[in-house]
């Protein structure tokens, strides 16, 4: 079963949603205005996926590692893209490790894993 926290009411994705890494499209990047929990509204982009009703606002970290995979720095050159969205236990924030997401490319398909019996 998934964290009680995967029920929150935020519009954004959060690491519990993620308990198990997922391949996923993205479908739209857009600026968004964004106020973090006690701080004031910034712009941010905000990085959205086929299926999925939550955006994921955009940090620096994600934002280097969606530059490495498609070699853009454009994000609307990023529609399209197949990345693996997943929870990483290791992120730290303000000095203390908080977990959160991260992107990476997909693990290549085994012939097994496309091919019906």
């Amino acid at each position: 079963m998934k964290s009680y926290k995967t029920y929150s009411d935020s519009i954004y994705l959060k690491k519990e949603d993620f308990p198990k890494p997922e391949t996923l499209t993205i479908d739209e990047v857009r600026e968004e205005e964004v106020t973090p929990l006690g701080g004031k509204p910034k712009l941010k982009l905000v990085v959205s996926f086929d299926g999925i009703d939550k955006g994921l606002v955009l940090n620096q970290a994600n934002g280097d590692a969606l530059f490495e995979m498609t070699g853009q720095d454009d994000p609307a050159k990023w529609v399209g893209r197949r990345i693996e969205v997943y929870h990483d236990p290791q992120v730290t924030y303000a000095g203390k490790r908080v977990g959160g997401i991260r992107l990476r490319k997909p693990a290549a398909v085994s012939v097994e894993e496309t091919v019906p019996f």
